[in-house]
């Protein structure tokens, strides 16, 4: 008899845990205000003028332009067919490599009108981090692009923008 008010409080206790844990990630979120909804790790552009996040897949590099602040689910597109980025590889010295408009065409992206650039090069699969540079006409502002992969640059924040949740479990970032 004792275990039925138990087995009764259970579902509330759990209510109440779950509840809390999503707190958490809602507070968490609006704290950092930046999400990467590709997966990738944002790089600010300007003073938070817009973001670039990036994601290395293999030997691809790609590369989407997101609004700045906390509008990183909004595409920002470029007039650019080809970005050129000089990357820095620790250990490894310096390589060029050109980021080329990859339209998304279900999203009425067409060259002229793009916020998806890839750029392929073998020497992608060995890296695990790297620093980028070039620039881009963003928002009718020429800016420098600066890539931090794979912590993300935010020289406002003095941090990257990778993956919050690891921020908030003592991981540091540069």
């Amino acid at each position: 008899m004792r275990r039925r008010p138990l087995a009764l409080m259970l579902p509330a206790i759990l209510i109440l845990v779950l509840w809390g844990s999503i707190g958490q990630t809602a507070a968490a979120e609006e704290h950092h205000g930046h999400k990467a909804f590709h997966d990738g790790v944002l790089n600010v552009i300007g003073k938070e003028l817009a973001h670039a996040e990036v994601l290395v897949v293999e030997d691809t590099l790609k590369v989407w332009f997101v609004g700045g602040g906390q509008d990183t689910g909004r595409s920002v597109h470029l007039k650019a067919a080809e970005i050129p980025l000089m990357v820095k590889i620790p250990g490894q010295g310096q390589k060029k490599l050109i980021l080329k408009a990859n339209p998304m065409k279900l999203a009425g992206e067409k060259m002229g009108y793009c916020s998806h650039f890839v750029a392929r090069a073998d020497w992608l699969k060995e890296v695990k981090e790297f620093e980028a540079a070039g620039s881009v006409v963003i928002k009718g502002v020429k800016e420098k692009l600066i890539i931090h992969y794979p912590e993300g640059y935010d020289p406002l924040h003095k941090h990257g923008h990778g993956d919050h949740e690891k921020e908030e479990h003592g991981k540091e970032h540069h």
